[in-house]
């Protein structure tokens, strides 16, 4: 299950005929993103094309990053999407969006982030299913999102190392009865659910240390009216589900606790995207 929000990442691609790549990124989340061709939407392009047995040609790509990187808020994902979307296009549009998603889940190896990513809004999604098994679920318009987001990283592979093997059955059913209440109650705007929907037993108590402040975030916006508190993605983002009547305290409740602890970093107010990929011809 993932949601896109209103933060893009934008990729301009165009052929130059042979010889090397020419990349180049700006954009306020562009630390740590490649300006060669091993840049994540550059070598999907190439990859997806060689696959369908056309020789990739040198292209020009600039990327203008908003999404910050290693993050938890899918900057690779938009990467990987768009680099598929370049491809597609330069082949001629020949799969589907639905066939383009599989090549997307296939790449990350799960579907929560590249499918909204790909689709727009909330998509529930079964993992190791292909061709995908999905729902689009849109958002009920009282709800607003805050991200806290810090300045500091914290890598995927390093979040899912600190997840255990193997988890208690009673765990399973814990979080597996949860899951569809998260999206329902998102869908229905039945704001009183979403506290217990997003009780995690899984992966939050085995990261959290990874995230500054986690305990004191989440008591704070609580406390200020938040309707449900969570990691974004791998983390180390943090997310607050408000009303529009808590937001303002929820975010000062939040933009407090980075204060008293020291914590560089911002609060976002980023409502969920009805759009997804936008492929542009120029």
């Amino acid at each position: 299950m993932g949601c896109a929000v209103a933060l893009r990442n934008k990729f301009v691609f165009s052929i130059h005929g042979s010889g090397d790549d020419q990349i180049s990124v700006t954009g306020p989340g562009s630390n740590g993103i490649p300006a060669t061709s091993d840049n994540l939407a550059v070598a999907t392009m190439r990859d997806f094309l060689e696959r369908k047995g056309v020789g990739a040609p040198a292209v020009h790509m600039h990327a203008h990053i908003e999404v910050p990187n290693a993050r938890g808020l899918g900057s690779s994902s938009t990467a990987i999407v768009a680099g598929l979307g370049a491809g597609n296009f330069f082949l001629g549009t020949k799969l589907t969006a639905d066939e383009l998603l599989d090549e997307a889940v296939a790449i990350e190896g799960h579907p929560d982030n590249v499918a909204p990513a790909m689709l727009g809004s909330l998509v529930v999604a079964a993992t190791h299913s292909r061709p995908l098994a999905y729902i689009r679920v849109n958002i009920h318009p009282s709800f607003r999102f805050l991200f806290i987001v810090p300045d500091y990283m914290v890598k995927t592979s390093d979040a899912r190392r600190r997840l255990p093997t193997t988890i208690p059955f009673g765990d399973a059913i814990f979080n597996s009865s949860r899951a569809p209440l998260v999206a329902m109650a998102l869908q229905s705007g039945e704001a009183s659910m979403l506290r217990v929907a997003l009780e995690d037993r899984l992966h939050t108590n085995y990261r959290k240390d990874l995230f500054k402040g986690y305990d004191a975030f989440a008591s704070a916006a609580v406390q200020a009216g938040a309707l449900g508190f969570c990691v974004s993605g791998a983390g180390p983002t943090m997310l607050a589900i408000c009303t529009a009547d808590s937001m303002v305290r929820v975010k000062q409740a939040a933009e407090k606790v980075l204060a008293d602890q020291g914590i560089q970093g911002t609060v976002w107010n980023l409502q969920p995207d009805q759009n997804g990929m936008i492929v542009t011809p120029s």
